[in-house]
């Protein structure tokens, strides 16, 4: 009885860690694809439309003229570029006199920087602005500090937080990071897409065929 319970625990862990290996390759090919259009949007962006709702996380594309920043920005702390600590300045971006969403303009060394209102300019000139998706949410990581509002002191970009603060609401579900190199350009959105599921897979196939040895060794010292 003995024999067959760890018989079946070996099985069990082993199908199991199998299965989790397939998993990591089903999200390996997912991710590889994802990258494939992201960097496909960057060098065609489209047009943003504000009809299309189910918008991939980070990709691409062109924000017409209608879109126009508005210099009230508050800075979110903490934000390192080329190991150097600074800031992220956010916008409020509005579409036909309305707040639709908010435009983080990069990082910046000092919430003084005369760059934010050149910028800012730069984008309302241009005739279309390539810039990349986030999702805006009121989720914030679990070791990063709430905002305050009352000091005007950000560490996330946070939906509710930022509708308290300018006291309207946004419209968007997505924030829009700058990306055009002909204004300002600081990160590419592909260095925020981890890929490390061809280890994960092989990692848990290794498991599952160190289980199935396991299972042969105690087998045969019991023979």
């Amino acid at each position: 009885m003995r024999h067959k319970s760890i018989t079946v625990f070996f099985l069990f862990v082993s199908l199991l860690t199998f299965t989790l290996g397939c998993w990591q390759l089903y999200r390996l090919s997912w991710k590889n694809d994802l990258i494939d259009n992201i960097n496909s949007s960057i060098t065609n962006p489209e047009l943003f439309s504000q009809e299309i709702i189910d918008y991939n996380e980070l990709t691409a594309v062109k924000l017409n003229n209608k879109y126009k920043a508005i210099n009230q920005p508050i800075f979110i702390e903490s934000k390192t570029y080329q190991n150097k600590v600074g800031y992220h300045a956010i916008i409020p971006l509005f579409f036909n006199d309305e707040f639709y969403s908010i435009l983080n303009l990069g990082w910046f060394a000092n919430k003084n920087d005369s760059n934010v209102e050149k910028i800012i300019n730069q984008f309302n000139q241009k005739r279309d602005v390539i810039v990349y998706l986030r999702f805006l949410t009121s989720k914030k990581n679990l070791f990063v500090p709430e905002n305050n509002l009352d000091t005007n002191t950000w560490y996330s970009i946070n939906h509710d937080d930022l509708e308290k603060y300018f006291q309207d609401a946004i419209i968007s579900p997505y924030y829009f990071v700058l990306l055009d190199s002909e204004i300002k350009f600081d990160t590419n959105p592909i260095l925020f897409l981890r890929n490390n599921h061809l280890n994960y897979s092989i990692t848990w196939f290794l498991l599952s065929l160190s289980s199935i040895v396991m299972l042969l060794i105690i087998r045969r010292k019991n023979e």
